[in-house]
């Protein structure tokens, strides 16, 4: 193909949006721009704007795999410029690997890529079309060009970084795809470095459909903020605050004694986003592989780090991540996935733990002909390469576990166990996910955030999960030498002071006080997701050291309010706080005004993902001794009022005419409820799934399947 330049207009300037949207369809090679002012600041940015342009050009659903499904691109309000934490940026799409329903939904990645297509003069970038053959993208500031790829079809996604940077030059930032994303795997992610990526929603497949190898941005423009003083100093007191937390560095010397007895290899820290105010990543350079002869490089982040095994100690994981392949080898699998372009979280936390249960069960003891031994090196770069090329078996599991396990007919109960819902596995839910530990009654929160969306929520709602078990004294559990961050009655103030009830963070209170935090860190997700800020830094609410009751105050702001603060020191928009977190509400509810429409979605619908908080948890509370299932009859009314507080009906759970109309989207309820009705015209015909009966839930223990309690 002959490239395909465009030069683009320019708009009026604004202060933190930079007023330009990026339009390419790769089926006719066109490439536009628009302004961005009649989104903003209604929908405030990143994955706020995606949902009103999805509300307003999507009537109905496409197919993840068809030209029209549109991959968007959103840095968030204040990316690319020195707001904390604001390189991150949102890719949303119809999701492959969302199931039963390929829900409109979002991943969320770090890196530098979307602070400089901000740079460059773009608040987002939507792609939709597909290319007869393999192409890329370049943008630089103004100009835009579409290029032909063949070059780089076929090469891994570092190969392909390491290219693109040594032929467009030093500060190149790109967002590329690995085999994995090429062949059409449901579980293949969008890369940006060597480790940040969007993993879940399966993008990498959407950009795979498309002929898509690779977007290049190189930006030379500047983010104009508002009050840009106010950023600085609002910036140094989170500094001085996240120093504080616990566990936030990485022990260097340590991880470097470790790489020397284990045969080499140096690691140094690593921010994995621009602005960071508080590096907690390692990049390791030149440690020996196991499987392969030769030395790797790269970031060692996330869920990543537990692909070298884990034990049972200092609490039992049932069996779970007990394959031990240690440093060397954990840290080669690691490389190994990001290449092919894999989603780790899948594979870690899902896929891997679902098929080691069914070799204990005696359901499964080889791939493609060799021995499945997950303490083997060798055999994770087989697993891993048939996985990626969709070889032998590999080729059902690049369908993700939750498809594969049915369409194999493999351990099909036994993959409920690891996946929570919506076809994702578990998060800090205390059922599904083994590496993090929670349990009742915080959970239920968690439970309430994954009832209303569309994928794992927890990325973007760690707020209320990680935070009360890691500062509470719950994390005595873990270790049993260490005074705990704050005592049950500091978190009941505490509680008080963000909630407005103490029953928040007690864990006697059980089903009492958990709908809203629920609804707030909902709406917490969107203020990260459209600023955007870090998910494991904020929100900062409590634990602070500096402060007597322990809730943070940053530059003579309190800790619930400063990413409002941030918005209107870096747009300079008039609104109250409020006004803000209305727009926060304005969102989540389009979303889900989005979701009825397209799929008639519904609390039944909803209720799909209880069935797996209604066994046993992980493990025992420490207050009660006993494992604690979810009780039906008596989250009933807290799903009750947890609809009521996000102003949605709580027997159907969609929006109100009336909330809608609140929300200034009150032509949206018709749209919807026409919508719903076509979405149920669809699954009458046969065109549609129906909701499934959920699949009976067993406990998994080493070689055993027995019935839950």
């Amino acid at each position: 193909m002959k490239p395909v330049i465009a030069h683009l207009p320019r708009f009026a300037p604004m202060r933190g949006w930079v007023n330009r949207l990026l339009r390419i369809n790769l089926s006719n090679m066109r490439i536009s721009a628009q302004p961005i002012a009649p989104y903003v600041p209604d929908y405030l940015g990143g994955r706020g704007i995606a949902a009103r342009i999805a509300w307003e050009e999507y009537p109905d659903p496409v197919d993840p795999f068809a030209p029209e499904n549109p991959l968007m691109i959103f840095p968030g309000a204040l990316g690319g410029s020195r707001a904390p934490y604001s390189g991150r940026t949102n890719l949303c799409a119809f999701s492959p690997q969302a199931w039963p329903y390929h829900w409109f939904t979002r991943s969320n990645v770090g890196g530098h890529f979307g602070g400089e297509l901000k740079r460059a003069g773009y608040d987002g970038l939507i792609i939709t079309g597909a290319s007869d053959e393999p192409v890329r993208i370049l943008i630089r500031d103004d100009e835009v060009q579409i290029l032909p790829a063949e070059d780089l079809w076929g090469r891994d996604t570092f190969d392909t970084l390491e290219a693109l940077e040594a032929t467009e030059g030093r500060g190149a930032r790109s967002f590329v795809i690995g085999p994995a994303g090429e062949r059409l795997s449901r579980i293949a992610a969008v890369l940006t470095a060597t480790s940040s990526a969007c993993g879940h929603g399966g993008f990498g497949a959407v950009m795979g459909a498309k002929k898509l190898k690779a977007i290049t941005v190189l930006g030379s423009g500047r983010v104009e903020l508002a009050d840009e003083q106010r950023i600085i100093d609002i910036s140094k007191g989170i500094a001085r605050d996240v120093s504080t937390l616990e566990g936030r560095g990485p022990d260097i010397q340590r991880i470097n004694r470790e790489l020397a007895e284990a045969g080499g290899g140096r690691a140094r820290r690593y921010a994995c986003t621009e602005a960071c105010l508080s590096p907690c990543g390692v990049y390791y350079e030149n440690v020996p592989g196991c499987a392969y002869n030769r030395t790797w490089s790269g970031h060692w982040f996330c869920v990543a780090p537990l692909m070298a095994g884990w034990g049972d100690e200092p609490i039992s994981r049932q069996g779970v991540f007990d394959w031990r392949l240690g440093l060397r080898g954990g840290f080669e699998a690691n490389v190994i996935s990001n290449r092919y372009g894999l989603n780790q979280w899948e594979l870690v936390i899902g896929m891997i733990p679902w098929l080691a249960s069914c070799q204990k069960a005696g359901l499964i003891d080889e791939l493609n002909g060799m021995p499945m031994d997950w303490r083997s090196a060798d055999f994770w770069a087989h697993f891993l390469h048939a996985l990626a090329f969709r070889e032998g078996l590999g080729d059902a599991l690049a369908e993700g576990g939750w498809r594969a396990a049915r369409n194999l007919d493999l351990g099909s109960e036994i993959v409920t166990r690891y996946y929570t819902g919506w076809g994702f596995p578990g998060h800090w839910d205390g059922h599904g996910d083994f590496a993090n530990y929670i349990v009742y009654p915080f959970w239920l929160v968690a439970a309430l955030q994954w009832l209303t969306d569309t994928r794992d929520p927890i990325p973007s709602g760690h707020g209320y999960v990680a935070r009360v078990m890691r500062m509470g004294p719950f994390n005595r559990t873990l270790d049993p030498d260490r005074e705990p961050e704050m005592t049950w009655d500091e978190m009941r103030r505490a509680a008080e002071i963000v909630y407005g009830d103490p029953d928040a963070l007690d864990p006697a209170a059980e089903y009492r006080g958990r709908a809203y935090p629920a609804f707030f860190h909902t709406k917490r997700s969107i203020m990260k997701d459209c600023l955007p800020v870090d998910d494991f830094v904020f929100p900062l609410l409590y634990g602070a050291r500096s402060t007597e009751d322990r809730i943070y105050r940053v530059a003579g702001i309190e800790g619930p309010s400063i990413e409002y603060h941030l918005f209107r020191a870096g747009t300079g928009i008039d609104w109250s706080e409020a006004d803000f977190e209305r727009a926060c509400e304005r969102v989540y509810t389009l979303e889900r005004a989005l979701h009825v429409r397209h799929f008639a979605r519904d609390r039944t619908m909803d209720e799909l993902v209880l069935p797996a908080f209604e066994y046993a948890e992980n493990w025992p509370s420490p207050l009660t001794g006993r494992r604690h299932a979810l009780e039906r009859e008596r989250f009933e009314p807290v799903m009750e009022e947890y609809y009521r507080l996000q102003g949605w009906d709580p027997i159907t759970g969609w929006p109100t005419k009336e909330r809608l109309a609140a929300l200034g989207l009150a032509g949206a309820h018709v749209e919807m409820v026409a919508g719903a009705k076509r979405a149920e015209a669809r699954r009458t015909r046969g065109e549609e799934a129906a909701p499934p009966r959920p699949t009976p839930v067993r406990e998994i223990h080493p070689g055993l399947i027995e019935s839950a309690p």
